[in-house]
């Protein structure tokens, strides 16, 4: 069921989620929300990630070839580590040459950031893979 509710942006730039939203969704204090935000469409998204504090969610922007499969050889390189994905946006760099897929995750418990690393260009053929601050 939707709810729509209007709200207002205090002057320290918050919003509060009204108490029946709170209630429906089951967000709890402490409860970590992805915030998506769009400046083309301006549009913002707000949604519970469904991961504990301790998960830490990270950030990765993957360069690949922009070659069919190449996103696909990523995700299961990711998947066969037991990594959850949250979110991921790919674009076209370059048609035929170059794309970027960031990604969120929870921070991997199973191998280190440089091994996974490592393992995506490996496996997943990724060209680069950085890690960036989630904030």
């Amino acid at each position: 069921m939707k709810d729509v509710k209007i709200i207002t942006i205090d002057n320290r730039g918050r919003i509060v989620i009204p108490l029946v939203t709170r209630k429906s969704l089951g967000l709890t204090t402490n409860t970590q929300l992805m915030l998506v935000s769009d400046s083309e469409t301006k549009e913002i998204k707000i949604t519970p990630v469904g991961i504990s504090e301790e998960e830490k969610p990270i950030k990765f922007r993957i360069t690949m070839e922009d070659i069919p499969g190449a996103l696909a050889k990523i995700a299961t390189t990711f998947g066969e580590m037991g990594i959850s994905l949250i979110y991921g946006e790919s674009v076209i760099v370059e048609k035929d040459k170059i794309a970027i897929w960031t990604v969120i995750s929870p921070t991997p418990k199973e191998i280190t950031l440089e091994e996974l690393r490592e393992k995506l260009i490996e496996n997943g053929e990724a060209l680069n893979v950085e890690v960036l601050p989630l904030d």
